[in-house]
């Protein structure tokens, strides 16, 4: 009994050292697998930054350069077009937004917006020779002939008068090159990149761009309670003018209606930039179109406007977009 007595005593005291042999070889182990992994060198100047998304709206809205025609149920006569709610800032419709071709009389809608930011609606405005001279649409001036600001801009969007326009523009910045470089800086600060412009009236094919950039000026434009006011009068009395009725035979086919401005020249073909504001579910609602390039001429143009508008209101109805989100 003792030999294995002894034996049992002798197994206990080296099994200390077994364990600690065996804890030693995994230790080895494990220490040449991991060196066995590529190491990676960090800086001891890099930091860790925490990345935060921010979601925004871009700067700018970007279309796709392509035809939306599809999403109207009927057809139109016109190359290009945009349909805003002002009320939401939805896009409802674009129809070839980028194109560019020349804007006629719509060209006044940067000059309006320009005079009306920055001349006194009483100050008294003295007709040049040059604007007496001006050709086109006019209410017929006469030179050294006295006009108020005011009464000039109802001249300028009812009778599209480009006499009106050319004495608005030596008014405000002495010449119309002058008033001109005005005119181009506001389109960079607007945002109407695809935007130039070669008078103050549009009877240049220079002045021209795209439906998208019109209904950037025109919503621009219609922030201006007066702006407002005077696209949506149908007439008024002027010197020697004792009737000026407004070009935009669309105000005198549907109630609704705001304006807001028409063009023509052989180049533009019919332009007409249109507004309404119509009830829907109980609350007011404002939209804004563009269309370019008509060749068969008024009515034809305000039909397709009207047909627009009814489609872009019933849009707006069955969507619920009646306030901003």
């Amino acid at each position: 009994m003792l030999p294995r007595t002894r034996y049992r005593i002798a197994k206990r005291a080296r099994l200390p050292w077994l364990l600690f042999l065996l804890v030693s070889s995994l230790f080895t182990v494990a220490m040449l697998h991991r060196s066995s992994k590529p190491s990676i060198a960090l800086s001891p100047h890099r930091k860790v930054i925490a990345i935060k998304t921010k979601l925004s709206a871009p700067a700018t809205v970007t279309l796709p350069r392509k035809s939306a025609a599809a999403m109207l149920p009927f057809s139109i006569g016109e190359n290009s077009g945009v349909l805003w709610n002002l009320s939401t800032g939805q896009l409802l419709w674009a129809y070839h937004p980028y194109l560019r071709e020349p804007y006629a009389s719509t060209t006044k809608l940067m000059t309006i917006y320009l005079i009306i930011h920055r001349l006194p609606l009483s100050q008294v405005v003295s007709i040049s020779p040059l604007a007496a001279g001006t050709t086109g649409s006019d209410i017929r001036m006469e030179v050294g002939e006295h006009f108020t600001v005011r009464q000039l801009l109802y001249a300028l969007m009812l009778a599209s008068a480009n006499d009106a326009a050319v004495a608005l523009a030596q008014q405000e910045a002495g010449t119309v090159p002058a008033f001109l470089a005005q005119m181009r800086k506001e389109t960079t600060d607007l945002g109407m990149t695809g935007t130039t412009y070669a008078d103050p009236d549009g009877l240049s094919p220079g002045s021209a761009g795209s439906a998208w950039d019109l209904s950037i000026i025109a919503r621009a434009d219609m922030e201006s309670p007066l702006f407002r006011r005077i696209v949506k009068t149908k007439e008024i009395s002027l010197p020697n003018n004792p009737v000026v009725r407004n070009l935009n035979t669309l105000l005198f086919l549907d109630p609704s209606v705001i304006g807001i401005k028409t063009g023509w020249t052989t180049a533009a073909g019919f332009n007409l930039v249109f507004a309404a504001t119509r009830p829907v579910d109980g609350h007011k609602v404002t939209l804004l179109g563009v269309i370019m390039h008509g060749q068969d001429g008024f009515p034809p143009e305000d039909e397709d406007a009207e047909k627009i508008l009814n489609w872009g209101f019933h849009q707006v109805k069955i969507t619920g977009a009646t306030t901003p989100p």
